[in-house]
C-alpha cells in the first residue's frame, strides 16, 4: 500500500513504518520557515511555528490505520482543524493534517482508498 501527504505543489510518499517530520534535516518531510525570498524546493514547505522534531505518522499494518503522534511541539497538529498536542490519534484517508498553527495543509491519501472526509458529506 502506498500513501501520500498531498499538497497543490505535490506529493510526500510515507515510509512503510513511520514518516517524521520537523525542521531537522534527518526529518522525512523537511518543514522550514519560508523566507519570502527564495521558492520552497521540493522537499521543504511553508510552515511557521513547526519543531525541530515536530510529529510521526506510523501506518498500523495490523488494522491498515495511521497513527499521527506530536512530540509535544510548543504550537501543535492539526487534524481537520482540531489541535492534537503530545499525543497520537488515528487518521484517516481524506483527513487534512497541518504541522503548526500557521502551517501548509497536507491530506492524507492511500492508493486504492477513497478519500472522503467525514465532514465533508455534511457541507455539501
Amino acid at each position: 500500500m502506498r500513501a501520500f501527504l498531498k499538497r497543490l505543489e505535490g506529493c510526500f510518499q510515507l515510509k512503510l513504518c513511520t514518516t517524521t517530520t520537523g525542521r531537522h534535516p534527518g526529518a522525512d518531510i523537511v518543514l522550514q520557515l519560508f523566507s519570502g525570498r527564495f521558492p520552497c524546493s521540493p522537499v521543504d514547505c511553508l510552515s511557521a511555528g513547526v519543531a525541530d522534531h515536530h510529529a510521526a505518522l506510523e501506518f498500523a499494518p495490523s488494522d491498515n490505520s495511521f497513527i499521527l503522534q506530536d512530540f509535544n511541539s510548543l504550537h501543535g497538529t492539526f487534524v481537520n482543524g482540531c489541535q492534537v498536542q503530545n499525543a497520537a490519534v488515528t487518521v484517516s484517508p481524506g483527513d487534512i493534517l497541518r504541522f503548526g498553527p500557521g502551517g501548509a495543509s497536507f491530506q492524507l491519501v492511500v492508493d486504492g482508498v477513497a478519500q472522503v472526509r467525514m465532514g465533508a458529506a455534511a457541507q455539501g
